[in-house]
């Protein structure tokens, strides 16, 4: 579920960098392996404390940046500032404040003194995950550390720099502030944001789903509504005969067109990730996919 906010996020790059709280001790690492996320169709929610306050967040890879909805970000006691635009894979854009020197704990992981988003994010709980939403967690989790994640076992885990897997590694890029991979669509190679956010279809622009040949009366087989932060959209349904990424080639795959001009090529979220044990390090762009059995 990706969210945009432009050349505002460049004024506060040196927030994102701020240092993390020191590695916790062996009680808590002992605690981070054990199964915390919670799977609910293709969305993955763990537990959370924003400000010392627990709640449950939604994992979100492709969010630029946590966000917090406003009734919870007022239980948390934090104080908004600002007002601007943030654009998702919606139609439209959202206002948003922030708030800073904020402290997010997950998954044994403390992060400090961090810039988070605050919005009304009712529309996205209703229409999007389909039940109560208070926290979005977004890039700055991934950033703060190495992890090992496994969506079928339900579980996370943040790895030495020393324990990484010693199998080929993907690398990663930075694109419109989030990370992308290479994968191949029917052949054809292509740069796909690693989101998992998107509890939906892979998703593909128009511009790649016209040079590939998706967009024929063969392959069309129907339309969807969807759209994140900024509301609904329109998006069209097409088969794709062979997805293949790291190492795996899916066959058969239902792709959604975005009708938006902007926006990586593809978009592959936890529908296909969850065939891998997946090892992601944001800091040294590198990801590991290990296909499950």
């Amino acid at each position: 579920m990706l969210v945009r906010l432009g050349w505002l996020l460049a004024g506060f790059a040196c927030l994102a960098a701020c240092t993390s709280a020191p590695e916790p001790g062996p009680a808590a690492a002992e605690s981070a392996v054990q199964p915390i996320l919670r799977v609910v169709g293709n969305r993955i929610f763990l537990p959370v404390e924003v400000q010392g306050v627990a709640t449950e967040a939604l994992l979100d890879s492709g969010a630029e940046m946590t966000l917090l909805d406003t009734g919870f970000a007022a239980t948390a006691s934090l104080e908004a500032f600002g007002a601007e635009e943030a654009k998702g894979t919606g139609a439209g854009t959202q206002s948003v404040q922030f708030a800073e020197g904020v402290t997010l704990r997950a998954a044994g992981k403390t992060l400090q003194d961090r810039m988070v988003l605050i919005l009304d994010l009712t529309d996205i709980a209703e229409r999007v995950v389909g039940s109560p939403l208070t926290v979005v967690l977004g890039r700055e989790f991934f950033d703060g550390g190495i992890y090992a994640i496994d969506i079928e076992a339900g579980r996370i885990e943040e790895l030495a720099a020393d324990s990484v897997p010693g199998s080929a590694v993907i690398p990663l890029q930075d694109a419109h502030g989030i990370k992308q991979f290479e994968a191949r669509v029917n052949g054809l190679p292509v740069l796909a944001d690693f989101d998992l956010g998107n509890g939906n279809e892979v998703l593909l622009s128009r511009a790649f789903a016209e040079r590939a040949g998706l967009l024929t009366p063969e392959t069309i087989i129907g339309t969807k509504m969807g759209g994140g932060i900024g509301g609904e959209v329109e998006r069209t349904l097409v088969r794709v005969e062979a997805l293949e990424v790291g190492g795996l080639s899916l066959k058969g795959i239902t792709a959604a067109v975005s009708p938006q001009a902007e926006g990586a090529d593809a978009n592959i979220g936890v529908s296909v990730l969850r065939n891998f044990r997946i090892v992601v390090d944001f800091a040294g762009n590198r990801l590991w996919l290990e296909p499950r059995a």
